[in-house]
């Protein structure tokens, strides 16, 4: 069950274990490929999981969404997204996500494990996917921002980051549209 006075903090961690491997400055951050810290962000998502999922099937955290909406936050999020990307979590879509950020082929496997999916999570994952690369630059631009002043005071190489996470949200866009055509037998 969700504890309304820890959420706050837990929410916080999750996002700090998650953001390090990509957009924050550690030692050798400088040199690591960007396909290895994905795996790291994979990692990281992987050991909050569960509550990920359990925050997602929450009826509470539903319902501050919905306050939230109501008066005026959340901008760029729907009720459709929220319930997207709801649903995505709670029909397996983030240990989907999690073995694909693991994988060496990250396209092949995202292919692979879309198909295992539910149909309606398939349809699902283009949609979601696009909606992700505004709320993601939204977010990591705000983070810069918080954490480093401004955008120009970003390292570049994080900045590098962000733009090469960017170009691979496209790609599973693509592969998430590729993955509704009609395959020949």
């Amino acid at each position: 069950m969700i504890n309304i006075f820890t959420v706050q903090a837990k929410v916080h961690r999750m996002q700090q274990d998650v953001l390090r491997p990509l957009y924050t400055v550690y030692p050798g951050y400088e040199a690591a490929l960007h396909d290895r810290l994905l795996a790291e962000t994979g990692r990281a998502i992987k050991i909050h999981q569960g509550y990920i999922e359990e925050l997602c099937r929450s009826r509470l955290v539903a319902m501050v969404f919905k306050i939230v909406k109501f008066l005026g936050g959340a901008d760029r999020l729907t009720e459709e997204d929220f319930a997207r990307f709801t649903s995505y979590v709670n029909d397996g879509g983030i240990e989907a996500m999690v073995k694909m950020l693991l994988a060496a082929d990250k396209e092949q496997t995202f292919a692979g494990e879309l198909r295992r999916l539910p149909v309606h999570v398939q349809h699902n994952a283009s949609p979601m996917l696009n909606k992700s690369i505004g709320l993601h630059e939204d977010f990591i631009t705000g983070f810069f921002r918080e954490n480093y002043g401004s955008l120009d005071n970003t390292p570049a190489r994080l900045r590098d980051n962000y733009a090469e996470t960017r170009r691979f949200i496209c790609r599973l866009v693509v592969l998430a549209e590729e993955n509704l055509k009609p395959r020949c037998s």
